[in-house]
């Protein structure tokens, strides 16, 4: 990974320098199920950088084998990917599970069961914070969460979004590593990646967002080719390195 390519993100990082805050981001993987070599090759990169990891789990596929696999991670924490990442809209509506395609109800028993399984398999490593498969979920179930025990959603960042009910923190991803415009997926590449988060960043900086939401690096781990790869470790190092970063943990982001 070139260093010319982090370039603007470092500068961005050292803008931060002398501030009262550090610049913080945090990590989520999509789609976990079951133990793979992919998997294996993040919670080495994970342990290896110290750097804690939101990995959500697919309630419906998820089972012994991939709880012995977290158990013994320190910085892997497991958040609920809604339930079967399933599909349930209509053709030409984008891929939806948390829809209102299907009766509200059965939406919500659904999830109430994948909260249920993933806190019975992963205990103290589960947290109750609800990532809607394809980043979509129909606004009217936000309040309903908080009910059910959930204490945060985690989708794709846009600016104009639901306000969250007391109770529910919202910590979404603000940068894809990958890009979904052809098939297999495709690393984004490193200019674009980097150009992403520091504008992320800058906007906090300057007040124009939340400034306590981290800054959120999304990877697929079933998908990440090489490059993708190289430059997650090159993020994790340059944050790692600066005394102006740091990586936020999900326990901490939402903690009891």
């Amino acid at each position: 990974m070139s260093h010319d390519e982090l370039k603007i993100l470092t500068r961005e990082l050292d803008a931060w320098s002398g501030l009262e805050t550090k610049a913080a981001l945090w990590w989520r993987d999509d789609d976990a199920a079951e133990p793979c070599v992919e998997l294996d090759h993040l919670f080495r990169l994970s342990a290896d950088r110290s750097v804690p990891c939101g990995l959500a789990a697919v309630p419906a596929k998820a089972g012994e084998s991939l709880r012995k696999d977290v158990s013994g991670q320190h910085d892997i924490w497991v958040l609920q990917h809604g339930w079967a990442h399933v599909n349930h809209a209509d053709k030409g509506e984008g891929a939806w599970e948390l829809g209102l395609h299907r009766p509200m109800s059965e939406v919500l028993d659904e999830l109430r069961q994948g909260m249920v399984k993933l806190n019975q398999l992963f205990k103290g490593r589960f947290l109750p914070v609800l990532v809607p498969p394809w980043n979509r979920m129909d606004p009217e179930l936000l309040p309903y969460l908080p009910v059910m025990g959930y204490r945060g959603v985690s989708a794709d960042y846009k600016p104009l979004r639901p306000i969250p009910p007391a109770g529910l923190r919202v910590a979404d991803v603000h940068c894809d590593l990958l890009t979904w415009k052809q098939k297999p997926a495709a690393f984004a590449g490193a200019e674009k990646c980097a150009k992403i988060i520091a504008a992320h960043l800058s906007d906090k900086r300057a007040g124009a967002v939340d400034p306590d939401e981290p800054t959120g690096v999304l990877t697929h781990h079933l998908d990440m080719d090489p490059d993708a790869w190289a430059f997650m470790d090159a993020l994790m190092g340059l944050v790692n390195d600066h005394p102006a970063a740091v990586w936020v943990s999900p326990a901490d982001i939402w903690s009891a």
